[in-house]
C-alpha cells in the first residue's frame, strides 16, 4: 500500500465521518485498508463523544501542522519510526477532531446589534452626567471635552447597544470637579440592566494656568468604557455618572503630560422616583 494512498482513503474517511456516516461503513468501503484504519478512526468517535472544551484557532493551526508532520514521519522506511508515527497520529487526530468538533458547535458570538434614541426628553427615564474626580484638574485653566456619542449595553437575553448623540456635546472639566456634575443628556431609554457605558471622545484641548499655553492631553482610546451594571427601572429616573479624571505622566524635566480617563470607582447609576420634574441640568 503507498503512504499517499493510505493518506488520501484516510482523508475520506475523516469527511464521511464528519458527515455523519459511521464508523463500520467507513471500514466497510475499504476492507483491505480496513485494520490500519480502524484505530484512528475509532479515537476520532470516541473524542466526538468526550469533547467538551473550546479549541482556539492558533491551537487549531498548530495541530494541524502536527498531524502533517506526524504523516511525514510515517513515510519514513524504519519499522520503528512507523508504529511510532502512527501513535503519535492518533494522538493528533484526537486533538483535531475535539478542535473541529467543539468549534462547529461552539455558538457564533456577533457584536450585539445597536439601536439609537431618536433624540432627548425632558421627562425621560434616563439621565447621564459626567464629573471629575479631582487629581491633575488644577493645573487647567480650561480642559474642555468634545464627546459625539454615548453607547449602554443592555445585558441580558436581548442584549444590544443603546446609543444617543448628547444635547450638551462639549463640556469643561475644570468646572466639575468633586462632587459637581454636568447632565448632557436626559431621555427615555428601554427599561432593563445595562453592564457597560461608552463614550466618543472626539477632541480633548487644556490650556495650562501656569503658561497659558495648550496642555498635551492623551486619551487611551477615543472610546472610553466603564463595566458598571445599573438598572432603568419603570416609574423610576436613573442617573448615571460618569466619573473623568485627568493625571500627570512624564518628568518635570520633559514638562509632563496628561493622560484622560474614567474613574470606574467614582461612576455609577443612581435611582429616584419618577416626579415629572424635567431635567436638572447642572447639580451643585
Amino acid at each position: 500500500m503507498m503512504a499517499s494512498d493510505f493518506d488520501r482513503i484516510l482523508d475520506e474517511c475523516i469527511d464521511r465521518l464528519g458527515r455523519g456516516e459511521s464508523l463500520e461503513a467507513c471500514l466497510a468501503a475499504y476492507p483491505e485498508h480496513a485494520k490500519p484504519l480502524e484505530p484512528l478512526l475509532r479515537a476520532m468517535v470516541q473524542t466526538e463523544a468526550a469533547c467538551s472544551f473550546t479549541v482556539s484557532v492558533d491551537a487549531k493551526r498548530e495541530t494541524r501542522k502536527r498531524l502533517y508532520a506526524a504523516l511525514d514521519r510515517r513515510r519514513q522506511p524504519s519499522f520503528w519510526r512507523r508504529r511510532m508515527a502512527l501513535a503519535t497520529l492518533a494522538g493528533v487526530l484526537v486533538a483535531v477532531v475535539a478542535g473541529y468538533l467543539a468549534l462547529s458547535t461552539m455558538p457564533f458570538r456577533a457584536e450585539p446589534p445597536s439601536i439609537t434614541i431618536p433624540g432627548p426628553a425632558a421627562e425621560g427615564n434616563f439621565a447621564f452626567l459626567v464629573s471629575d474626580e479631582v487629581n491633575a484638574i488644577a493645573d487647567f485653566s480650561h480642559l474642555n471635552v468634545t464627546v459625539s456619542k454615548v453607547g449602554l449595553l443592555q445585558g441580558g437575553s436581548s442584549a444590544r447597544w443603546v446609543e444617543f448623540v448628547p444635547e450638551v456635546r462639549e463640556f469643561d472639566l475644570t468646572l466639575l470637579p468633586g462632587e459637581k456634575t454636568q447632565e448632557l443628556w436626559r431621555g427615555s431609554v428601554p427599561e432593563g440592566e445595562y453592564t457597560k457605558v461608552f463614550i466618543y471622545v472626539t477632541t480633548v484641548r487644556g490650556v495650562l494656568k501656569a503658561t497659558g499655553g495648550v496642555a498635551e492631553v492623551k486619551l487611551p482610546s477615543n472610546k472610553l468604557q466603564i463595566s458598571k451594571p445599573f438598572q432603568v427601572s419603570a416609574g423610576a429616573v436613573t442617573s448615571f455618572t460618569y466619573d473623568l479624571t485627568v493625571i500627570k505622566t512624564g518628568n518635570a524635566r520633559g514638562g509632563g503630560r496628561y493622560l484622560i480617563k474614567p474613574q470606574v470607582g467614582e461612576s455609577g447609576g443612581s435611582q429616584k422616583p419618577d416626579q415629572g420634574q424635567g431635567k436638572p441640568g447642572r447639580q451643585p
